[in-house]
Order: structure tokens, then C-alpha cells, then sequence
């Protein structure tokens, strides 16, 4: 028997920001960094609360650790508050799911639940049961599984996302297509999933380029909150693959931004899994669903990797690890510590090929 969540409430489009009226009289904790806590987005926030008694915590940073939500807990109990409001991206989104998950586990959780606003169009963490969080000891990032991660309610409102900067929004929008090809040939995927994967790639490869020339532009700015959140679903149902795995053991080494590792690993990845038949043919049928028309089905896996470098050279996204910011020197150093964590992560029971640390290592090397 299989099962499909479909996450949150959602509210999407122009005006989605309205819902947040209802908090009206409440106390309301907000989550966010310093990046959105200094933009117009967040006053936006402010003005759709009004009538709120409002504390502020913008202490999140990229990849957040644990000390982060540590110090984010405190915030929140300190605020007593009746929900709390996510407003960023998925560093943000993760460290306020996390922090709510403990608060209520200890009995102290906001009431109404957790809101989140996503203001970049890429990790989906709005309509997942997941969080990663940063081990900065040993350097590792930890992704949490715990369906009371699941926000309540996710606003997708373009104008939240309007002012997130273009280098962020290609590593998102990269995070959220690598979303996409990893759920489709997950070995959890079903037809459901494949639904919104391929309407994500479909729209990922149509709209990402427009965001890349034209920030401005609210209908593409709609259209990529809108792939991300479908990709995501999709990846709650049928799971992940090696590109996170890898891409987590990488990020907690070198603090690149996720979706950029992604970028990078993806085409290694599908070139890695297509020597298996199956995989091979989820991966031909995925490029004929997205209009590549593949001349076979051994041909199928080859044009979905180069559409994914030809995307990537059109947003200007690196194409190589070295290119994206890893010190190839230290690099070496760790590849053996990189490999091993990424055949222990928790992704990678879900990728269609079972690998070996040994194949770790190579994919690795071969993305440097």
C-alpha cells in the first residue's frame, strides 16, 4: 500500500499575505535573519500583522547550527508566543521548524502551530517534514525527519520573493529543479509524485532563465515559488538521491550554498545512476515528459544531464566544485570523511542505485 501527504494549507498568488491578519490580538514570534530583517519584506510582514504583538528573532544564519536554534529556543520561549512565522528561506524556514519541534516536544509549542513565508523559490521546506540542521563540531549537516516538522500554513505570495537577490534565486531555483530529478527517479517514487516532478521541471526550465534576466518580473517570480513547492511535495513523497547526500557532506565541510553543490552534482549523479536499466529508463522517460525528445532510451539520461549544464550555463551557475568555492587542496584531505557521511545520509537509501563508498569517492573526484 503506498501513501501521499500533501503537506500545509497553501495559499498562493498576489494577496496570499492577507491570512496573516488572523493573528490579530495574538502574540506572534517571527523568525527570520538579518538579510530579510533589513528589506522591505519583512515591514510588508509587519503590516499584514497588524494588530499582533510581534517579537522578532533574526538570528538565523545560513545553514543553520545548532547553536542557532539553541538561541532561536530561547527567543521563542521568552516570547510565549500563540504562532510563530517563518520569513526567509530554507535556512530559516529549517531552524523555525526546528526550534517548534522542540518547543512542542517539551510541551511549550506556539498553540496555533508554525506559518512559514518563503522568500526565495527553491528548498520547499514549506511543505516538507524535513529540517537540516549544522553539526558544527564534527561539521556535518542533520537532517530531521518528523512529520510535527510539517508547517500548518504556507504563504506563496510573489511579492515576498520579489527582492530576493539573483544569486540566491539561481541556487534556489538549481536546489529546487535537482529536487525534481532526484523525486522522480527516488525509489519511493509513484505516479502521484511524478505529477508534480515533471510539472516542475517543466516549469523550472521555462521560468528560471526569465528570473535570471528579469528579477522584476512578478509572473516568473510566481510561476518559480510555485515549481519549488510542487518539487517539494514531490520529494516528501518519493525521496531524495546521491546529489544531496553528497551535497550535504560537502556543506557541512566547506559552507557552499546548497543549491549551488547541487547545481554542480546533478549531471555527475544522473550519468552515475543511468548505467542501471531502470533508472535509465525513468531518467528517458522524465527527458521525453520534458520535451527534450530523446532519440532512445539510451540516449534518454544524456540529454537530461546536458539540459541541466546547458540551465546552469544559462543562469550562470558554476560547473565545477573548485568553481563554486571548495579549496581543492582540502578538498583532497576530506574526500574519504565526504564519502563516508554521504553513504550514511539519509537520502541515500532513496537513490535507484545502491553505491559504494568507493563510488562516493569517484563521483566526488569527478565534480571537483
Amino acid at each position: 500500500m503506498g501513501e501521499f501527504g500533501l503537506g500545509p494549507t497553501l495559499l498562493h498568488g498576489a494577496g496570499a499575505l492577507d491570512a496573516l491578519s488572523q493573528f490579530a490580538g495574538e502574540r506572534v514570534l517571527v523568525v527570520t535573519d538579518t538579510g530579510i530583517a533589513g528589506t522591505p519584506t519583512l515591514g510588508i510582514v509587519r503590516e499584514h500583522l497588524a494588530g499582533a504583538e510581534i517579537t522578532v528573532f533574526d538570528g538565523v544564519t545560513p545553514d543553520p547550527s545548532t547553536t542557532v536554534v539553541a538561541e532561536g529556543l530561547a527567543a521563542y520561549y521568552a516570547a510565549g508566543p500563540h504562532a510563530v512565522v517563518a520569513v526567509g528561506g530554507g535556512s530559516v524556514i529549517d531552524a523555525a521548524k526546528a526550534m517548534h519541534l522542540i518547543a512542542t516536544q517539551q510541551g511549550r509549542g506556539a498553540p496555533w502551530g508554525l506559518a512559514v513565508v518563503p522568500t526565495t523559490s527553491g528548498s520547499g521546506s514549506e511543505v516538507t517534514s524535513v529540517a537540516v540542521v549544522t553539526d558544527e563540531v564534527n561539521q556535518v549537516k542533520i537532517p530531521l525527519i518528523d512529520q510535527r516538522l510539517m508547517p500548518r500554513l504556507a504563504i506563496l505570495d510573489p511579492v515576498a520573493v520579489r527582492g530576493c537577490p539573483p544569486r540566491v534565486s539561481m541556487d534556489a531555483g538549481m536546489d529546487a529543479l535537482t529536487h525534481a530529478v532526484e523525486a522522480y527517479v527516488a525509489t519511493g517514487a509513484s505516479d502521484f509524485s511524478d505529477a508534480f516532478a515533471e510539472k516542475a521541471v517543466q516549469l523550472i526550465r521555462t521560468w528560471l532563465p526569465v528570473v535570471h534576466r528579469d528579477p522584476g518580473n512578478l509572473e516568473a517570480r510566481e510561476r518559480m515559488h510555485n515549481a519549488a513547492t510542487l518539487a517539494a511535495v514531490a520529494f516528501e513523497n518519493a525521496g531524495l538521491g546521491l546529489t544531496h547526500s553528497l551535497a550535504h557532506a560537502i556543506g557541512g565541510h566547506f559552507h557552499v550554498a546548497h543549491g549551488r553543490l547541487n547545481s554542480v552534482l546533478l549531471p555527475h549523479v544522473i550519468g552515475f545512476n543511468a548505467g542501471d536499466a531502470a533508472a535509465a529508463e525513468r531518467y528517458y522517460q522524465l527527458a521525453l515528459d520534458s520535451g527534450l525528445d530523446p532519440a532512445g532510451r539510451r540516449s534518454g539520461a544524456t540529454k537530461l544531464r546536458s539540459a541541466v549544464q546547458r540551465l546552469a550555463g544559462q543562469v550562470e551557475m558554476p560547473h565545477t566544485l573548485t568553481e563554486a568555492g571548495v579549496d581543492p587542496v582540502e578538498f583532497h584531505r576530506a574526500v574519504d570523511t565526504l564519502a563516508a557521511q554521504a553513504l550514511a545520509d539519509g537520502c541515500t537509501p532513496f537513490n535507484p542505485v545502491c553505491p559504494t563508498q568507493r563510488d562516493l569517492r569517484a563521483l566526488l573526484r569527478s565534480a571537483l
